[in-house]
């Protein structure tokens, strides 16, 4: 657990002793200081049972009276792709609580973590704080989405211009897939920062109502680019199934035109293949080559007419 304390409006990382605004930031392997404090604040114990859940919460936003309990999708540590892990903080006057469940932070809390430790001016007040690790948040998704568009552009112009490509189409389903569960975190999430934006809540300072509301802007920016991915996706999908269908048909072109030129020689054989003895050319010693000239002749003329026609 690492603490941070507002000491003469700036935030240093130490424990102030007497009253100060104070930032806990805790991770999976705090659970038990998580469950200290929410004794020591009086913390909603289904607030602490959301915490420490396995599983990702719909971003949501509870008020008990003297504080907010948030939850946000937060990046993932090191992922170049939008995986997402829950955040959650609780907002007060006098203090702001994070957790995430994996042992590293954030890239919304790490940032904001060195931007205190160089002294870096932020938004004042806990609930200025808060902004901070939300702006950042939000933030770190939208470049990863823009790599997922620039992938599925790539893999498009591959399928174009190489055809189809192995297993391209499982890439793509995996974009749109991943477009789709980011998108439904990010929706409810622009709700919850519109209510902060929009004066709802006493512990948000007017001055600050502004700056939330830039974040519900750059929510909107992030759901119209996944929206635009998953588009995307759609029409790539269906350029990978038409490339595909042009190979297949060429495939059954030319096994089509291969069995129509087979097709007169199968004639030709089935008829001297017959059980009769009185057949021209049968005993003759130029019989066999006149019944393959035939074949050659006759395969060859209809080559030349389809190939006049422009079917192959």
């Amino acid at each position: 657990m690492r603490i941070w304390s507002c000491i003469d409006g700036h935030w240093r990382e130490t424990a102030a002793e007497g009253p100060a605004p104070r930032w806990y930031d805790l991770s999976g392997d705090d659970r038990d200081q998580l469950k200290a404090l929410g004794e020591r604040f009086g913390l909603h114990p289904l607030a602490i049972e959301d915490c420490l859940a396995p599983h990702l919460h719909t971003p949501k936003i509870d008020e008990f009276g003297e504080y907010l309990f948030v939850v946000v999708a937060a990046m993932v540590p090191s992922a170049t792709q939008p995986e997402m892990e829950e955040l959650d903080l609780f907002l007060s006057r006098d203090f702001l609580i994070t957790y995430h469940d994996g042992p590293g932070a954030p890239p919304s809390i790490a940032e904001v973590a060195h931007a205190l430790a160089q002294g870096v001016t932020i938004r004042p007040g806990v609930d200025g704080l808060m902004y901070e690790i939300l702006d950042r948040s939000v933030d770190a998704i939208f470049p990863r989405v823009s790599a997922m568009s620039e992938e599925l552009d790539e893999v498009e112009d591959r399928i174009v211009t190489e055809g189809v490509a192995g297993m391209e189409h499982r890439r793509i389903l995996e974009l749109r897939s991943l477009a789709g569960r980011v998108r439904r975190l990010i929706v409810p999430e622009q709700n919850l920062m519109l209510r902060l934006g929009r004066g709802e809540f006493h512990l948000v300072q007017p001055a600050n109502h502004v700056y939330y509301r830039d974040i519900y802007d750059h929510l909107v920016r992030v759901d119209m680019a996944l929206e635009e991915l998953r588009e995307d996706a759609e029409v790539a999908l269906s350029t990978y199934l038409s490339a595909l269908n042009n190979r297949m048909n060429e495939v059954m072109k030319v096994l089509a035109v291969g069995g129509a030129l087979a097709l007169p020689a199968t004639v030709i054989t089935g008829i001297f293949g017959t059980n009769f003895d009185d057949i021209p050319g049968l005993h003759s010693n130029w019989g066999f080559a006149a019944m393959m000239a035939a074949m050659a002749a006759i395969a060859g003329s209809m080559a030349y007419i389809f190939h006049r026609r422009g079917w192959f």
